[in-house]
């Protein structure tokens, strides 16, 4: 979990409604996928010893086969945490007042974005899959009235009851903002207007 006040802009009233990660099953596929690539080193090795021993045996070959399985593993490894770090820092936070993205591409590539809940003007839901129906997760798309046209919350579990939690947060939100949102909206005019008055 997470300590509400160490986000940015945290407000003294803000208070976490949701901390979502994509469904623990998500990663299933993946690690099996790991687990026989893993295994392939175990083979080849029982293959060379069962049909030429004479090169398990070889005081040159021999050396650069354990070189050549070692650097394999650890490739093996550092993808597999890869995968992890990319499952583990995907995370969506839902409080009271707004809804945090943060997205992790890869080893060093962190996007963090973050929506206001009186800009929701849609949640819907979606259950693809006998998988997701059975376990209970899926994806929640939010459309927004702001510059970003889209938020995706991915294979999250029970995507029905949190979007309709964000919904009726948004819905608070909103009537407690109102002064915010008049304001946005003058602002939003005021450029239009400037945009549309002819240069000089």
């Amino acid at each position: 979990m997470i300590d509400i006040k160490h986000l940015p802009n945290c407000r003294d009233d803000e208070k976490l409604v949701y901390f979502l990660r994509r469904h623990p099953i998500t990663l299933t596929g993946v690690i099996i996928g790991y687990i026989l690539l893993l295994l392939m080193p175990i083979a080849v090795f029982t293959i060379l010893q069962v049909n030429w021993p004479e090169l398990v045996r070889d005081p040159v070959f021999f050396p650069l086969l354990v070189l050549g399985g070692s650097l394999f593993f650890l490739f093996c490894w550092l993808f597999l945490f890869q995968a992890f770090l990319d499952y583990y820092l995907d995370i969506w936070i839902v409080t009271n007042h707004r809804i945090i993205n943060m997205t992790q591409t890869g080893l060093f590539h962190r996007e963090v974005a973050e929506l206001r809940l009186y800009r929701v003007q849609d949640a819907s839901a979606s259950v693809r899959g006998f998988l997701a129906t059975v376990l209970g997760f899926g994806r929640i798309e939010i459309q927004t009235a702001g510059e970003h046209a889209h938020f995706v919350f991915e294979d999250i579990p029970h995507p029905q009851e949190v979007s309709k939690t964000i919904l009726q947060l948004a819905e608070k939100d909103r009537s407690e903002s109102i002064g915010d949102v008049v304001e946005e909206l003058e602002l939003e005019s005021n450029k239009h207007t400037d945009s549309k008055k002819p240069s000089k």
